[in-house]
C-alpha cells in the first residue's frame, strides 16, 4: 500500500521549508559530519553503519560516495514505539520535532495502525518513509524519494552539458511562464546555478502551464515551442520571462510576435506556427509528463531522479547535484 501525504496532513514544514537546503538535514547530506553531530552523543556507533541507542532502539545507516542515502530505524513495539520511531525519524531526517510531531499524529490514526502489519509507504516530498510492524519491532525506512526509471520525458529544450562525463547529471525544471515564482527562479536562482554548474550538467526546461490559475501560461508555452522549432527556445524563453508585457492585455499574440523579432526568428514562420497552434502538442506532452510525476506546483525542479525540496536555493541544488553524481554515477 502506498499513501501519498501532502502538507495538509503531514510534514508541512518539510514541504514549505525545504530539506536539502536546511542546515539540520541529514539524509542526502555528507555522512561524516552527521556522525559527529550532538544528536548522536548518546548513540553507540558500531560497524556497518549501525547506531544503537540507550533504550535499545537502533538505526542502520546506508551510505554511498560519502553521503547518507537512507536509514532503517528499528524500535521495540511498545506503547512508546510510535513516539520513539517518530523522534528518531526526526533526528535522521534533520527536522527534529518539525517532522516527529506530525508523524506521531499520523501513526496514531486507527486506519494507519491497522495497516502497519502489512506495511505502508508515506510519500512526503522529498522523502519516502516506509513503515511496518513485524513481531516486536516497528521499522521505519527513510530515504529520498526517487523517480522510477523511464518516468521522465526527453526534452530538446535544454542547455546541453558543456562536457559529457561518466557522472553526467540532468537538472530538469518544470515551469509556467505566468508563474511569478518561476520568474523568480529564472531571474535569481538559475543565473547563480549557471555560474557554478560543472561542465557535465545538462539543464532542461519542461512545460507545465497551470492553466486553471494562469490563463495566459499555455499561449506563452505554445509560443516558446514555436520558437523551439526554429532552434531559439532558450533565447525566447528568457525573453518571455524578462519582458512580460504579454500579460497586460487579453490578446498576448502581438507581444509574442514582437519578442520573436527581438530574438531573430523568421517572422512569417513564427506567425504561422502561433496562429495554427503549432506548439500545442509539445505543451500537451509536458502536461502529461507533469501529471505522471504527480506535480502540483511550479517551479518543480529535479536533479537526476530526485526532486529538490527548495527550488530557489542554488547552494542546495548544487549539493543535490553532488549527491546525485556520487550516488547515481552515470545514471541521469
Amino acid at each position: 500500500m502506498t499513501v501519498r501525504i501532502k502538507s495538509s496532513t503531514l510534514l508541512a514544514s518539510l514541504l514549505l521549508g525545504g530539506v536539502l537546503g536546511s542546515a539540520g538535514a541529514q539524509v542526502g547530506q555528507p555522512l561524516a559530519p552527521f556522525l559527529k553531530s550532538p544528536a548522536l552523543t548518546t548513540a553507540k556507533q558500531g560497524a556497518s553503519g549501525v547506531l544503537t541507542f540507550a533504550d535499545g532502539s537502533s538505526a542502520v545507516l546506508q551510505s554511498k560516495g560519502g553521503y547518507l542515502t537512507a536509514a532503517k530505524i528499528m524500535v521495540v513495539n511498545s506503547d512508546r514505539a510510535a513516539a520513539r520511531a517518530a523522534e528518531l525519524t526526526g533526528v535522521l531526517s534533520g527536522f527534529g520535532s518539525g517532522l516527529a510531531g506530525p508523524m506521531l499524529e499520523f501513526l496514531k490514526r486507527e486506519d494507519v495502525v491497522g495497516q502497519l502489519p502489512k506495511g505502508l509507504t508515506i510519500g512526503a516530498d522529498p522523502f519516502a518513509i516506509g513503515l511496518k510492524t513485524d513481531g516486536k519491532l516497528l521499522t521505519v525506512n527513510l530515504s529520498l524519494d526517487r523517480v522510477a526509471e523511464g518516468t521522465f520525458a526527453a526534452s530538446a529544450n535544454a542547455l546541453p552539458a558543456r562536457k559529457a562525463g561518466k557522472g553526467s547529471v540532468v537538472l530538469r525544471v518544470y515551469s509556467d511562464f505566468q508563474c511569478p515564482y518561476c520568474r523568480q527562479f529564472e531571474s535569481q536562482t538559475l543565473p547563480a546555478l549557471l555560474r557554478a554548474l560543472a561542465d557535465d550538467v545538462r539543464v532542461e526546461f519542461h512545460q507545465f502551464p497551470l492553466e486553471s490559475i494562469h490563463p495566459l501560461a499555455r499561449p506563452a508555452a505554445e509560443a516558446s515551442e514555436c520558437a523551439a522549432q526554429q532552434g531559439k527556445f532558450w533565447a525566447y524563453k528568457d525573453a518571455l520571462f524578462r519582458d512580460q508585457l504579454w500579460l497586460a492585455g487579453q490578446d498576448p499574440a502581438p507581444v509574442f510576435i514582437a519578442l520573436a523579432a527581438d530574438t531573430k526568428l523568421k517572422a512569417d514562420t513564427f506567425k504561422t506556427c502561433l496562429s495554427g497552434r503549432g506548439g500545442r502538442a509539445a505543451v500537451d506532452a509536458g502536461l502529461a509528463e507533469a501529471r505522471r510525476l504527480g506535480l502540483s506546483g511550479t517551479p518543480s525542479v529535479f536533479v537526476g531522479p530526485y526532486q529538490a525540496a527548495d527550488p530557489y536555493d542554488a547552494a542546495a541544488l548544487l549539493e543535490l547535484i553532488r549527491f546525485t553524481r556520487a550516488v547515481e554515477g552515470s545514471k541521469p
